[in-house]
C-alpha cells in the first residue's frame, strides 16, 4: 500500500511539472516550414501561446489572415506586432489595409500616412490611401494620391488599382473622358486579367462588369460554338 501511495505521489509530481520541449521558437519554425496555410496559422498560434511577445509570429500570422481576407484578425495581429517590434512602414500599411477593408476609413488613412512618412516611395500605401479617401468622398485627395502612386510605378496590380480608383473619382466630379481613359489603362496592364479578355473590357467600369460579364461569356461561347459547327469542310487533296 505504501508503495502504491509513493508511486501515486510521484505521478502527481511528474504531471505537475512543466512539459519540456515545448519551445515557442520550435513552433514558429514549424510554421515557416509548413506548406499549408491552416497548419502555418496553427503553429504560429501555438508559438504565441508559449511566447505572447514573439513579434515575428504576429507578423507572419497577420499576413496569412490577410490572404484569407480575415481583416479583423489582420488588425489584431499587426496592432500586436507594432506594439512589440520597431516600427516599419510595411506593418502600418498592412494595418491600414485591415482598417480599409473593415470600413474604418479614417483609421486606414492615418496608418497609410504613417507608412508614407516612414517610406515616401511606397506606391501601395499611396494607392490604398487614395481608395480610403475615395470611400470617404474626398475626391481631390483621391486623385492626388492615385496620381502619386502611378508616378511611383508599382507592380501591375498596384498600378491598375490606382488607375481604377482615380477613374472613380474623376467620374464622381464629372470628368468622364479622364475616367474612361483611366479605366482603359487599368484593363491594359492588370496582371489579374487574361490578355484575351482585355479587349472586351475596354470602356467598362469594374462595378459594371458584374452585370454584363455573364452576357459577354455567353456571347463568346456562342461565337465559338457556331464558328466550330459551321467551319467549312477542308478540300480534298488533289
Amino acid at each position: 500500500m505504501q508503495r502504491k501511495i509513493i508511486c501515486f505521489l510521484i505521478f502527481l509530481m511528474l504531471t505537475a511539472l512543466p512539459v519540456h520541449g515545448e519551445n515557442a521558437m520550435d513552433y514558429f519554425n514549424l510554421g515557416l516550414k509548413s506548406n499549408f496555410t491552416p497548419t502555418k496559422i496553427k503553429y504560429f498560434s501555438k508559438a504565441l501561446e508559449l511566447d505572447p511577445n514573439m513579434a515575428e509570429a504576429y507578423e507572419k500570422r497577420g499576413m496569412l489572415y490577410f490572404f484569407q481576407e480575415k481583416f479583423d484578425s489582420v488588425i489584431q495581429d499587426f496592432q500586436a506586432y507594432i506594439r512589440l517590434a520597431p516600427p516599419k512602414a510595411e506593418a502600418y500599411r498592412m494595418l491600414g489595409i485591415g482598417y480599409l477593408n473593415s470600413g474604418f476609413y479614417e483609421r486606414a488613412i492615418d496608418r497609410f500616412t504613417r507608412a508614407i512618412e516612414m517610406e515616401s516611395e511606397l506606391a501601395d500605401a499611396y494607392a490604398n490611401r487614395a481608395e480610403a479617401y475615395r470611400l470617404s468622398d474626398k475626391y481631390e485627395e483621391t486623385i492626388r494620391d492615385a496620381t502619386v502612386a502611378l508616378k511611383l510605378k508599382g507592380d501591375g496590380r498596384i498600378t491598375s488599382d490606382a488607375y481604377r480608383t482615380r477613374a472613380k473619382a474623376f467620374r464622381k466630379i464629372g470628368r468622364n473622358e479622364l475616367a474612361i481613359a483611366d479605366v482603359n489603362a487599368a484593363w491594359d496592364i492588370d496582371p489579374r486579367v487574361p490578355l484575351w479578355w482585355r479587349y472586351f473590357l475596354k470602356g467598362f467600369y469594374p462595378e459594371e462588369m458584374r452585370n454584363i460579364a455573364p452576357f459577354i461569356i455567353i456571347g463568346i461561347c456562342i461565337v465559338l460554338f457556331f464558328g466550330l459547327k459551321f467551319k467549312p469542310p477542308e478540300k480534298d487533296d488533289e
